[in-house]
């Protein structure tokens, strides 16, 4: 078998020179593409030939509207495909495309006979010379030529070798009724189809199966057979529809025909945006797992950066689906280069890197800034590596996006620019913290430890309050020390709403802060991904992660709710956490919400009940951390809830930033030369009248 796989690659190397210069892989699969090809051709002439000579002018003369009619839906159905995309293996995909197109072409068969045919194959042309002018790439070419070759000995020879069947078996064309005997006949031609269909691909897809069992065993062979299962047999499936379809045209006319053929449209329609929902879903899901996993490799591995390389390599190519994906930093430093052969010129890209400081995308018509001379090129994703500290380009993440099945339009391209954003900060976070740690070598180690943690903790905090319409929000942390296990967030959610989080982990110094990153980023996650749910569940995946994950005796109190800013509707869950206080003006009343659910990282398997306030004009919501309830005097009274509750009372037709400050003199008068004994989050939700609405604090 290894002397046959040598000899069809040297015939394969005769058309595609380039072949013999890569890697065994993509040799292997280079090489199927060309002798599938050239089996392939001979089929697609001789089908072509008989359809020729089968080929009837007058009927095209005598039923011009119904072709025309035919064609339109032919093509309609073809612009409305869906893609499935499998992941064979690790960084291996595979991607297939499907639509309503065979039913259609079916259909006009059934009425028309052979000529139909040509409906779909000049389809089929057509879309190869559209293909050909914009694919530069020689294995896409050769990928095209393929599928041209396959398609085209499909419409012709499949199909004429069915129909013939048909016709001696019995059948008529046009098909006149529905009854059980032109059903079964139908039927029958469908199933010769399907047959002659899979002897066409069948040296293709065993040469595929030889392929993967080469170069990975028996791993990936039951992903492969199933992808090619559904790639091969869900089109089919919608074929017996054209019996039906043709028989409605014949006994109802033209108004049944239509109707029944816009129901179809419909599910088309449906087919092809869950495809495109279940992609976006597959990436981002792939996205987040990845970045999560690199989050936790990076935070294990040395301070200095050392094996940063090492995890790159590992973790970012696969974020995204058989993508070309470049690393780098200036003035030369290579992180990631996927794959390794690519020859590409970094230098140009480089140097227009340090004049951008924004992501951008680039689709395949568009012009590279970068290059002199306009080339073709696949769709270009560019995100800059920001310095933490200056803002300035230190390198950037190039992507090239292959052409799968998925059609890269500006959405599907952008939809991928946060994951890539994430990565970005991921790596500047990294090499800041190595050149932190080198910066630091020469100090004492705790020090060292804590001016390190206590930067990376001030980067993960919001860096800006959001505005919103007829609402005042003032937030603000003191740590006791260097570091703090004390942590806020504003989470922007969908159709507006706004994610509101102050917790508090239950420990000082190094471990409280190391542990306030990962709870930080374990909600922040989970709360993106989870944005359309309430904050239960986000609480309940937290939990869960936490304790798989964190194998340290640490937990965190946190109060996470969900904001509507137009309705006021606040949906919460307080996890062991000091119940925030709401003051109703209008009820003259002060409402405190009490926990509900332990804190996280206890106990698995904890749920957490929903509750929900609305929060009316007027209104006042404070929320914060023991730090202001313990904070002690030098006789060792305690300030308390009680004496919060007071001051704000006191002070609620203040602005929220004047009554945060109100707030803190207050405590700092009550504690006077006593050193702050705790770290000190402080947040106030102030909801507005609309007719008097007052300026968000800066």
């Amino acid at each position: 078998m290894r002397t046959m796989d040598q000899f069809l690659q040297s015939i394969a190397a005769r058309l595609w020179p380039e072949l013999k210069n890569y890697n065994e892989a993509r040799r292997m699969i280079g090489t199927g593409e060309v002798i599938s090809f050239l089996y392939t051709l001979p089929l697609a002439v001789v089908g072509l030939v008989w359809l020729l000579r089968l080929t009837d002018l007058n009927l095209l003369r005598r039923e011009w509207q119904l072709f025309l009619v035919m064609g339109g839906l032919l093509y309609l159905f073809t612009r409305l495909d869906y893609f499935i995309i499998f992941e064979i293996r690790p960084e291996r995909y595979g991607s297939a495309k499907g639509s309503l197109a065979g039913m259609a072409q079916w259909t006009a068969a059934f009425l028309l006979g052979p000529t139909a045919l040509w409906l779909s194959i000049l389809i089929e042309i057509a879309r190869y010379l559209v293909n050909l002018r914009t694919n530069r790439s020689t294995g896409i070419r050769w990928d095209t030529a393929r599928n041209l070759t396959h398609d085209l000995a499909n419409d012709s020879l499949a199909h004429l070798a069915a129909l013939t069947a048909y016709q001696r078996l019995g059948g008529r064309i046009p098909l006149a009724d529905l009854d059980p005997s032109s059903i079964l006949l139908g039927m029958a031609a469908l199933g010769i189809h399907l047959g002659v269909f899979l002897l066409i691909w069948s040296v293709y897809l065993l040469y595929g199966f030889w392929t993967q069992y080469h170069l990975a065993g028996k791993q990936g062979l039951r992903a492969l057979f199933l992808f090619i299962a559904l790639a091969l047999g869900l089109p089919n499936l919608a074929h017996p529809f054209a019996i039906q379809a043709a028989g409605i045209y014949n006994q109802h006319g033209w108004f049944a025909f239509l109707f029944f053929n816009s129901g179809l449209f419909l599910l088309a329609l449906l087919a092809r945006q869950l495809s495109w929902a279940a992609e976006s879903s597959r990436q981002r899901s792939r996205q987040l797992e990845m970045l999560e996993s690199l989050s936790r490799a990076i935070i294990n591995s040395p301070p200095d950066a050392s094996k940063l390389a090492e995890l790159l390599e590992e973790h970012a190519p696969a974020m995204l689906p058989s993508a070309r994906v470049i690393i780098s930093l200036k003035p030369d430093r290579l992180l990631v280069k996927r794959p390794a052969d690519w020859d590409i010129d970094l230098q140009p890209l480089l140097a227009w890197c340090d004049e951008s400081k924004t992501s951008q995308v680039y689709l395949a018509k568009d012009p590279l800034p970068w290059q002199t001379v306009a080339e073709e090129h696949d769709p270009v994703i560019l995100t800059p590596i920001l310095d933490i500290e200056k803002g300035e380009p230190m390198g950037c993440i190039y992507v090239e996006l292959r052409s799968l099945a998925q059609p890269w339009d500006r959405k599907a391209v952008s939809g991928l620019l946060p994951g890539l954003k994430t990565l970005a900060d991921q790596i500047a976070s990294a090499l800041h913290q190595a050149q932190i740690y080198t910066e630091t070598l020469n100090y004492q180690r705790t020090l060292q430890e804590l001016r390190f943690a206590g930067r990376i903790q001030s980067s993960l905090l919001p860096d800006e309050i959001p505005i919103l319409q007829d609402w005042e929000l003032a937030v603000t942390m003191l740590p006791a020390r260097e570091t703090s296990g004390d942590f806020f967030d504003f989470i922007p959610l969908a159709e507006g709403k706004i994610g509101v989080l102050i917790a508090d982990v239950a420990d000082k110094g190094i471990p409280a802060a190391l542990y306030m990153a990962l709870c930080r980023t374990l909600i922040r996650t989970y709360a993106i991904e989870y944005e359309e749910t309430s904050p239960d569940v986000v609480f309940f995946a937290v939990n869960e992660r936490l304790l798989k994950d964190a194998r340290i005796n640490l937990f965190v109190t946190a109060f996470y709710g969900i904001l509507e800013p137009g309705s006021g509707l606040l949906t919460y869950c307080n996890a062991g956490h000091n119940p925030p206080y709401w003051f109703n003006r209008t009820a003259h009343k002060v409402t405190a919400l009490s926990p509900t659910g332990m804190p996280l990282g206890i106990e698995q398997d904890q749920v957490w009940k929903l509750a929900s306030i609305q929060i009316q004009a007027g209104d006042t919501l404070i929320l914060y951390t023991d730090g202001i309830p313990d904070a002690h005097n030098p006789q060792g009274e305690f300030y308390r809830e009680k004496r919060l509750v007071e001051t704000v009372q006191a002070a609620l037709d203040l602005p929220a930033q004047e009554l945060l400050i109100r707030i803190l003199d207050d405590v700092q008068s009550f504690v006077g030369e006593e050193a702050q004994f705790d770290d000190i989050t402080l947040m106030i939700l102030r909801r507005n009248f609309p007719e008097s609405p007052t300026e968000p604090p800066l």
